[in-house]
């Protein structure tokens, strides 16, 4: 679905542009009491998998660049492209995969066919009842909610805590950092995980670095010169580093969930704050799909049955989910849909080279 464009609306109401959320006044929530979790303390990082090194150069992927469609990953985590030929009705291709994993700082993904949660495309809310701090949940304390500026605007997206060498990584949709009205990036980006309600209760930080894709770039700015509609959404995925807050991490507070750069999935759990139709972005919301496809719109990207729409943009596409600590792996991240759906890229080396660009 073509990203929406900006309508006029009472100022009560909620805005939808390129999958963000209009913030309407008052000014922002602020942060409440931000106590870590009982017990919480810094994870030991992971050994990362084999693939490009952090001090390589960003070697772009085209999207019609040859892409191999063998599975060579140590430990299987799903279907390559979703079971179907990585080349789109369009001729696309996907980021390219790379055999790397990370895995999350709790917990054990469960690696095996299908999901964990039942189906549902209706963006419920996510355990609701459930405190997300102190839950042992990295579902509920990873996740969180960004909060977008440019000039006198405010919009918001969804990101996810990631396990990263600095801990401070959060993981969204390209489209949530650069921005479409300016072409140049958001003036300030803020993230507030584990986000209820109007509450910050693991604190608000603050954007001190973040990177997009060159082809992102490319094909969007096509895009807003109504030269075609083609290529971004296989790359609309950016990873932002947030600062240190009062001498933590990200990861010190909340986590970091795992990450696939295979481009493989066993269906996806997607979780994140919409605010289309009867969503308001104040609550954690969820859809569930065990059989995804890919190539919608001739694009590069999966595709899950999914109502959430604006503000669930940069929501994760998480496999292997264990519903009981909440760990799993991102797959890819929701670039767009609504109604019709949510579609977001196959994470690969692009990707992957892009957090090493960041995380340091």
């Amino acid at each position: 679905m073509p990203r929406s464009a900006l309508a006029a609306l009472a100022a009560t109401a909620v805005v939808a542009l390129s999958g963000c959320v209009l913030l309407p006044p008052p000014a922002l929530p602020t942060a409440a009491p931000d106590p870590a979790p009982t017990g919480a303390t810094p994870v030991p990082q992971p050994t990362r998998g084999t693939g490009p090194g952090a001090d390589d150069d960003v070697l772009p992927v085209e999207p019609d660049a040859p892409v191999s469609d063998v599975d060579t990953t140590d430990l299987d985590t799903g279907l390559l492209y979703a079971g179907y030929p990585p080349v789109t009705d369009d001729g696309f291709l996907p980021d390219a995969a790379v055999d790397v994993v990370l895995e999350p700082t709790a917990g054990t993904p469960v690696v095996a066919e299908g999901i964990a949660l039942p189906p549902s495309d209706a963006g419920d809310e996510l355990l609701p009842g459930v405190e997300h701090v102190g839950s042992g949940n990295l579902l509920l304390t990873t996740t969180g909610r960004l909060e977008l500026e440019s000039g006198s605007e405010a919009y918001t997206c969804s990101g996810t805590v990631i396990n990263s060498t600095t801990g401070l990584v959060v993981i969204t949709a390209a489209h949530c950092i650069f921005d479409d009205d300016t072409r140049d990036y958001y003036d300030r980006i803020r993230f507030s995980p584990a986000y209820e309600r109007g509450t910050s209760p693991l604190g608000v930080w603050e954007a001190e670095e973040w990177w997009v894709p060159q082809q992102y770039l490319e094909a969007n700015e096509r895009w807003l010169d109504g030269a075609d509609d083609d290529g971004w959404m296989g790359f609309d995925v950016g990873f932002i580093r947030f600062a240190p807050l009062e001498g933590r991490t990200l990861e010190d507070v909340a986590g970091g969930q795992g990450v696939s750069f295979t481009a493989e999935t066993n269906g996806v759990v997607i979780a994140g704050y919409p605010g289309n139709d009867g969503f308001d972005a104040e609550v954690l919301r969820h859809c569930a799909d065990d059989e995804l496809d890919y190539g919608a719109g001739g694009d590069a990207n999966y595709g899950a049955d999914c109502d959430m729409g604006d503000g669930a943009s940069g929501s994760g596409f998480v496999s292997n989910l264990d519903p009981g600590t909440g760990a799993g792996h991102i797959t890819a991240v929701y670039s767009n849909g609504g109604g019709s759906g949510a579609y977001g890229p196959p994470l690969g080396v692009t990707a992957w080279n892009g957090l090493q660009r960041v995380d340091r």
